[in-house]
């Protein structure tokens, strides 16, 4: 990195702490420094380091990203447009990397839950968010999420109490405007389940224009002994857009975390999701789905680690690719030598819509333990001849015969979306997205089993 980048960040940090930033307690302004001197240290990630091989962020590294100073419009009807349609749910609306209460609309909560923007919890020296910030994932071991925590500022803050239950999912939506040229967001989501709690959290991120911006998210999830958290991410932005974020979660014996994502936008998208196991008979599900065209580069990088024992953990992540789109997966899956009877099964399958679309897969296990059962394998390939020659062969056209097998081969990934309503919003969204990308208005909705 550059003596100027160093020298463009510090400058817009300088100003950061100036401004927005005065009201947050001493302790998150000591973070933050430290934070800004480690991303100063490692700078950005080039392709001479083997998790950052296949993707080349020299676009991100080269341009001056700044923090608008304020928010762009969003109306009402591009709100009614993204919320999740028939059915309850906490709305919380971030536009630009702030919370905007009245564009929020969260309802009747249980007693002692909190539900709403990270910078107000911040301000009132909340002792949950103080214990949990940068617990889950500590800045140090990923160069965007120092370079978030310099600019930790506001973003989703759930923090449901022990033995309750928050039925209603909660819908955030990330709206980028672009309001200045190089507008960049560091959002900070902070999910909280202590003892016996559940919540289902969804989190939309969309561009409200046209304009390229940079999303650089940190989210953080801790559920504790017992709870059962489920957060899901979809990534919508426009084309001309960057998008990075690091999800990790860690949780405690007898607790399950359900994690997905859906990435269809951005030029360049980076997913680093993460999982501790950290209590005997917790059960982890990280699941995806991707889908490219164009020139986009769509690249996710999961792991799970193993550290007691009698834990399941299932992960399947999906992708369509079609024009040149480039897509990576890297999964890695690490048993420690106490965590026996762990099993965990991660598999990888990519479809290929055309000759010039690239996929790099790299499934890994790390077992370090004698009494396990862990599987894992990936899978890059065209439709399936076999198939088509099938529905060809009973009269169905071509061309509805390749939207049926995507949209098929699609199904297999949203289907591990619990939340029903949830799960309807993402299938969708997918059937949306492949009805542009593939140039057809034929493609069928997306139909679950019971």
């Amino acid at each position: 990195m550059t003596q100027s980048t160093i020298d463009h960040y510090r400058n817009q940090f300088a100003a950061f702490e100036r401004n927005g930033a005065r009201s947050a307690p001493a302790w998150v302004h000591d973070l933050r420094r430290k934070a800004l001197e480690r991303f100063a240290e490692t700078g950005f990630p080039t392709t001479a380091l083997e998790d950052w091989k296949y993707t080349n962020v020299a676009p991100i590294a080269r341009t001056e990203f700044r923090r608008p100073a304020s928010s762009g419009d969003v109306t009402k009807d591009f709100l009614e447009q993204h919320r999740m349609p028939g059915t309850a749910q906490h709305l919380v609306v971030f536009v630009d990397g702030r919370f905007s209460p009245e564009l929020s609309s969260v309802g009747t909560l249980p007693d002692g839950t909190f539900v709403g923007g990270l910078a107000a919890a911040l301000s009132s020296d909340d002792a949950t968010v103080k214990a949990s910030l940068s617990q889950v994932l500590p800045f140090e071991l990923n160069p965007f999420a120092a370079l978030n925590t310099a600019f930790l500022y506001d973003g989703l803050c759930v923090r449901v109490p022990a033995g309750t239950s928050v039925i209603e999912p909660v819908h955030a939506l990330f709206v980028s405007t672009a309001p200045v040229a190089s507008a960049v967001t560091h959002l900070r989501n902070l999910v909280v389940a202590d003892e016996g709690a559940s919540v289902t959290v969804l989190m939309s991120y969309l561009s409200a224009s046209e304009g390229a911006h940079f999303t650089n998210a940190v989210t953080e999830v801790l559920a504790r002994s017992g709870s059962a958290v489920e957060v899901v991410k979809m990534q919508r932005e426009n084309g001309a857009s960057y998008h990075v974020e690091n999800v990790r979660a860690h949780q405690y014996a007898g607790s399950m975390v359900h994690l997905f994502s859906l990435a269809l936008g951005a030029a360049i998208a980076r997913n680093d999701m993460s999982v501790i196991i950290d209590g005997e008979a917790a059960e982890c599900n990280l699941n995806g789905l991707y889908i490219a065209s164009g020139e986009q580069l769509l690249d996710h990088h999961t792991f799970m680690h193993h550290i007691h024992p009698n834990c399941p953990s299932h992960e399947l992540f999906k992708g369509i690719l079609t024009d040149s789109a480039r897509a990576v997966f890297n999964g890695k899956v690490y048993v420690e030598p106490e965590a026996q009877k762990t099993d965990s099964k991660q598999t990888n399958r990519n479809l290929l819509l055309s000759d010039t679309a690239v996929v790099d897969t790299k499934p890994e296990l790390e077992i370090f333990a004698d009494d396990v059962k862990c599987t894992h394998g990936a899978a890059v390939g065209g439709l399936n001849e076999a198939h088509a020659f099938y529905l060809k062969s009973r009269g169905i056209p071509a061309e509805a015969t390749r939207t049926m097998l995507t949209v098929g081969f699609a199904a297999e990934a949203t289907e591990k979306v619990r939340h029903t309503a949830l799960r309807r919003h993402v299938d969708a969204a997918v059937v949306e997205h492949l009805k542009s990308k593939l140039g057809s208005t034929n493609v069928p909705d997306i139909v679950h089993g019971t």
